[in-house]
């Protein structure tokens, strides 16, 4: 079983520079990140539509 701070350690290794975790939620089966872009002034900016990342809380892949 994957916990949420490992879930969270699994996304961080993907993400570009440019992108942080903004919020983090979970469902039954997964753990959910919500993702914001760093600007070049250095403030972050919520992304457009459905930004949501599913990590499996059983098999740590995402989803």
């Amino acid at each position: 079983m994957v916990d949420q701070e490992q879930a969270r350690k699994i996304l961080q290794e993907r993400l570009a520079d440019n992108l942080v975790i903004v919020t983090e939620f979970e469902n039954p089966k997964e753990w959910c990140f919500d993702l914001g872009l760093i600007t070049e002034s250095g403030t972050i900016m919520p992304l457009m539509g459905d930004t949501t990342i599913r990590i499996s809380k059983e098999t740590g892949e995402v989803e």
